[in-house]
């Protein structure tokens, strides 16, 4: 029977085993719920992937119907910038040095292709786009 002691351990041997086991456990646990906050705060996944919208047409559109949405885009973008170069004239001081350099970064960075990326020439097609290259206009 001696050599089968180990089977049936004495109370104290058995209560710090458990002792042991739920330790162990708690610690899992603990280490488990501090990764997926970390992750959810941090985190290593991937961005959000941006999502480019392209404009479908009739098979029938014409090299005109082009040409004359690509110039109705770049008027509502002229547009767009001369109104932002009207309101920095009424600014003065600082507040219009401010509103200067802004809108020069914004054109330098093509922001206005950003914003503004597509009008339709024929109004009533609503729709924005955003167009990774436009075909060159002669």
């Amino acid at each position: 029977m001696i050599a089968m002691a180990f089977l049936d351990p004495p109370d104290a041997t058995q209560r710090r085993t458990r002792y042991w086991i739920a330790a162990g456990s708690v610690l899992a646990t603990t280490i488990l719920m501090t990764m997926f906050l970390i992750e959810s705060r941090w985190g290593y996944s991937k961005k959000d992937p941006i999502i480019i919208y392209a404009q479908s047409w009739k098979a029938d559109r014409s090299r005109a119907d082009s040409i004359a949405d690509v110039k109705a885009t770049k008027a509502a973008r002229e547009a767009q910038l001369a109104q932002a170069r009207a309101d920095i004239a009424t600014l003065t001081g600082k507040a219009k040095i401010d509103a200067q350099k802004q809108y020069d970064e914004f054109v330098k960075g093509n922001g206005f292709k950003r914003t503004l990326p597509y009008v339709a020439a024929d109004p009533d097609i609503q729709s924005i786009v955003r167009v990774p290259a436009e075909p060159a206009i002669e």
